[in-house]
C-alpha cells in the first residue's frame, strides 16, 4: 500500500483538481486577445512559423488536440497537467522529509492558486506555463537532493518547454543556477550529523550545468532562425512592451527629438499617442502614476507603437533585406534604445515603481482569492482565541524541508517578477504566476503546527 501511495496521491489530486474546475464553470473553453496567434500558427510553412511572434511548442499541442479530441478538451487537459504539476512538487516537498499534511497543504495551494483560478480554461499559454514552471522547480528540488542524472535532465527538458511554451519564462535559466546553488547549501539531516556519503550531497555546479544546458538549446533554436529567417532571437516579439512602457516615461517632444529612423517613429507616435487623448509626462518629464502606464499599457503596445512601426515604414520594409516582421521588431528595438539613451532616468523610476506595485498587487490577489480569503480570515480567527486562551503561542513549528521550499519559492518570485518589470508592468497573469508557491509556503507552516502544535523540531 505504501508503494502505491504517489499513485493515489495523483488520483486525489486530480479528482480535486477537476471537480473544483467543473463546480466553478472551469471546463468550458474561453478564448482570450492571443487565442488566435496561437491556434493559427503556421504549421504549414517552416519560414511563416519561424517568423510568427510565437514560439512553437503550445501552437503544435494545440494542432495535435484539434486533431485529435478537440479544443472543447484543453481546459480539461489544462487541469489535468497542473494537477500533475500540483503533485509532482508535493512528492518532492515528501522526498525532503517535509510532513505529508504540510507537503499536500502546499501542493494544493498550487493547485487552487490564482493562476489556475483565473487561467485554466484559456486557450492561451499562462495556465500551461505555470504548471510546467512548477514541475520545473519541483525537477530542481528533487535532483538537487538526490544527485540522479535522470530526475536533473528531467530537469532540464522541463525548463526548455516551459520557454518554448512560454518566452516570458526565459528567468528559468539564471533562477536555476542560482537556485541550484542555494539549495547545494541546504544540508539533509544526515548531513548535518556528520554523514559524508558522496552520493547524499548536492552539486555546487549542478544549477549551474543545468541552466548551461537549457541556455545551449535556446541558442541552437536562436542560430537555426538567423539562418533561416535572419533574425538572431527567440521569436520577432517583445520590443514593443518595452516601449508601451518607455513612451510613458517621457514628453512627446522628447520622442519627436529622437535622432534617425526612431525619430520618424518617435513623432508619428507623439501625435498619435496626443491625439487619443493618453495620459502623458509634461514637458519637464515627471513619472506617471503606475497603475495609468499599467491600463495604458496594452492599448499603446497594440494599438499605437506596433501599428506604427509597421503600417508607417511599410513599403521601405517590402524591399528590406529581411522580413518585414524582423525589420518591424528591430526598428522597435532601436526605438527603445534611442529613448533610453535621452532619458534612462525614467525607466529607473518605473522600475522601482513596478517592484512596489508587485508586491502589494500580488499580496492583493492572494488575499482577494476566494479559497485563500476565507482561509485567512479563519486563521487570523484561530490566532485571536489561542492568544486570548494561553499566556504565550509558543514556538513556531517549521517542517522538515520547508528551508529548501522556502529557497526555491522565494527566489522563484524574485527572479519571475523581476524579469517580467524590465518590460511589462506587473500585471496579475505575470507577477500571479510568479508567486504561485508563497500560499503553499505559508499553508505548509500553518498545517505543520495544527497538526502537532506541541511539537518542536
Amino acid at each position: 500500500m505504501k508503494s502505491n501511495g504517489g499513485l493515489i496521491r495523483w488520483i486525489l489530486f486530480v479528482l480535486l483538481g477537476v471537480a473544483l474546475a467543473a463546480v466553478s464553470g472551469r471546463l468550458s473553453v474561453h478564448t482570450v486577445n492571443d487565442t488566435p496567434s496561437y491556434v493559427h500558427y503556421p504549421l504549414n510553412s517552416l519560414t511563416d512559423a519561424l517568423l510568427s511572434t510565437r514560439t512553437p511548442a503550445y501552437p503544435i499541442a494545440l494542432s495535435i488536440i484539434d486533431a485529435t479530441i478537440g479544443l472543447s478538451w484543453v481546459p480539461l487537459l489544462h487541469v489535468l497537467l497542473h494537477a500533475t504539476a500540483s503533485w509532482i512538487l508535493a512528492e518532492a516537498l515528501i522526498g525532503r522529509g517535509m510532513p505529508l499534511r504540510s507537503a499536500t497543504a502546499a501542493a494544493v495551494c498550487v493547485l487552487v492558486g490564482c493562476t489556475a483560478a483565473d487561467h485554466i480554461s484559456t486557450v492561451s499559454t499562462d495556465a500551461p506555463a505555470a504548471s510546467l514552471g512548477v514541475i520545473t522547480a519541483a525537477l530542481l528540488m528533487n535532483a538537487s537532493r538526490t544527485r540522479s542524472t535522470p530526475q536533473a535532465i528531467a530537469c532540464a527538458v522541463a525548463a526548455v518547454l516551459t520557454i518554448f511554451v512560454r518566452p516570458a519564462y526565459l528567468f528559468l535559466i539564471p533562477w536555476l543556477a542560482v537556485a541550484g546553488w542555494l539549495l547545494s547549501h541546504h544540508r539533509q539531516t544526515d548531513e548535518v550529523v556528520g554523514t559524508t556519503d558522496p552520493a547524499s550531497q548536492s552539486s555546487r555546479l549542478l544549477g549551474f550545468k543545468l541552466a548551461l544546458s537549457v541556455a545551449v538549446v535556446l541558442v541552437g533554436w536562436m542560430c537555426f532562425r538567423k539562418l533561416v529567417v535572419s533574425d538572431f532571437g527567440i521569436a520577432p516579439f517583445g520590443h514593443q512592451n518595452l516601449s508601451a512602457i518607455l513612451v510613458q516615461t517621457v514628453s512627446p517632444q522628447t520622442l519627436r527629438d529622437l535622432p534617425g529612423e526612431s525619430g520618424e517613429l518617435g513623432r508619428a507616435v507623439a501625435d498619435e499617442l496626443e491625439s487619443k487623448g493618453f495620459q502623458l509626462p509634461g514637458p519637464n518629464g515627471g513619472s506617471l502614476p503606475t497603475l495609468t502606464i499599467e491600463e495604458q499599457w496594452g492599448q499603446i503596445n497594440y494599438g499605437v507603437v506596433w501599428p506604427l512601426a509597421r503600417d508607417q515604414f511599410a513599403q521601405r520594409d517590402a524591399v528590406g533585406l529581411v522580413a518585414p516582421q524582423v525589420a518591424v521588431h528591430r526598428r522597435i528595438g532601436d526605438f527603445n534604445r534611442a529613448i533610453l539613451s535621452q532619458s534612462p532616468g525614467g525607466y529607473v523610476r518605473w522600475l522601482l515603481l513596478a517592484v512596489r506595485r508587485s508586491v502589494w498587487g500580488t499580496a492583493a490577489n492572494i488575499a482577494m482569492h476566494p479559497i485563500f480569503l476565507p482561509m485567512i480570515l479563519m486563521g487570523l480567527l484561530g490566532l485571536l482565541i489561542k492568544a486570548t486562551k494561553q499566556p504565550t503561542l509558543g514556538p513556531i513549528v517549521v517542517p522538515e524541508g520547508w528551508n529548501a521550499f522556502a529557497v526555491v519559492a522565494i527566489s522563484y518570485v524574485i527572479f519571475n517578477v523581476g524579469f517580467v518589470i524590465l518590460s511589462s508592468p506587473p500585471l496579475g497573469r505575470f507577477a500571479d504566476a510568479g508567486a504561485i508557491f508563497l500560499p503553499g509556503l505559508i499553508a505548509s507552516v500553518l498545517a505543520a503546527n495544527v497538526a502537532t502544535p506541541n511539537a518542536v523540531r
